[in-house]
């Protein structure tokens, strides 16, 4: 079998020439794709995340459906919570905490993460699917990073500041660095579990690290954010790292020596190049709106991203900005990953 995709994706992380420009798609796997739907019309979303069955047949669609270079495994960035005294409940105004962290006091009280006993589902998942996708295909393992997951701990529920967070972070800044110790932790486990399990790749997502000053950012999440990526670093794995929002913040994020900076789509690549260091490879970074344009737009937009990354000599991995919205129509996508496949990178072989 021709493990060429395969091969591309882990040598375009770390820079090397490949033949093809690999694509694979945040939030692959959901509410745009009828087969999805289908699904989930018998299956609560808490119950496609806890059984593996079903989150290997999710993860498996968009492979099975688009010409991917990748499958990401199909979960939750809060599913280490609940295993740590924080459960999540879900609804249409997005993920609830019913008792948030507010008081110091309340940190102490978390528990470790055991893996296996916590979230042994998802390992399970992992190994489902390793063994069900076709060898030259990778598996993306991921996580929620820590100061996303703080975010969450503290808010208690979605917010577009995190002010109640952020406010944590000044009033109680011993708790709020032992909360984040806790969360590095419980993530370097999480995704060292998954890698075991055979995912070949892993992306933390910091969701709402971009909400801080790079001051603050180098302070409280940088020095969690470079154990962490220390802590899964393995060779033939790369790490992915996507914060949003995170213009201000790529030189910052570079020191944390992650494989792959996955950048959204208000960052000028070329901008974000110049912020990395020379091995750091860049993903993304079309704007998910840009799926609703005509198809001619869609491969202009695609191919001038495209020209800019090989301007840069960097490694790339073809990807939106940010995750592909429920009403992405299908064929949009298929009109991209061909786009992405028809155009030779400079860098080949």
């Amino acid at each position: 079998m021709n493990d060429t995709p395969k091969r591309d994706f882990i040598e375009a992380c770390y820079g090397r020439p490949v033949q093809r420009r690999p694509i694979w798609i945040m939030r692959q796997a959901g509410r745009y794709q009828a087969s999805y739907r289908a699904v989930r019309a018998r299956h609560s979303f808490e119950e496609l995340c806890a059984t593996p069955e079903l989150a290997a047949r999710v993860t498996l669609q968009p492979i099975e459906e688009f010409d991917l270079d990748a499958a990401i495994l199909f979960s939750d960035i809060l599913t280490i919570l609940p295993p740590m005294g924080l459960p999540v409940s879900f609804g249409n105004g997005g993920p609830k905490i019913a008792d948030p962290i507010r008081r110091g006091d309340q940190v102490a009280h978390l528990a470790p993460l055991d893996v296996q006993e916590g979230v042994g589902f998802v390992i399970e998942a992992v190994k489902r699917i390793r063994r069900s996708l076709p060898g030259r295909i990778p598996l993306i393992g991921f996580a929620g990073a820590p100061f996303t997951l703080t975010c969450y701990a503290i808010e208690g529920s979605t917010s577009r500041e995190f002010a109640v967070a952020r406010r944590f972070f000044f009033r109680e800044p011993e708790a709020a660095q032992s909360l984040m110790r806790k969360m590095a932790e419980a993530v370097a486990d999480y995704l060292n579990a998954q890698i075991d399990a055979g995912a070949n790749a892993v992306q933390i997502f910091d969701s709402w690290g971009g909400l801080l000053s790079a001051a603050d950012y180098r302070t409280w999440v940088f020095p969690h954010m470079k154990e962490l990526v220390a802590k899964v670093k393995r060779p033939g794995v790369p790490v992915i790292l996507y914060v949003r929002g995170s213009l201000h913040l790529l030189d910052v994020l570079s020191d944390t020596e992650c494989d792959v900076m996955s950048v959204d789509w208000r960052t000028v690549l070329n901008n974000a190049a110049s912020k990395c260091s020379k091995q750091t490879a860049l993903q993304g970074n079309l704007d998910p709106l840009a799926l609703y344009g005509f198809n001619d737009d869609i491969r202009e937009r695609a191919r001038a991203i495209m020209r800019e990354m090989d301007a840069t000599g960097k490694g790339h991995i073809f990807n939106l900005g940010h995750g592909i919205l429920p009403t992405t129509p299908e064929d949009s996508v298929k009109v991209l990953v061909e786009t992405v496949h028809n155009t030779p990178p400079a860098n080949t072989e």
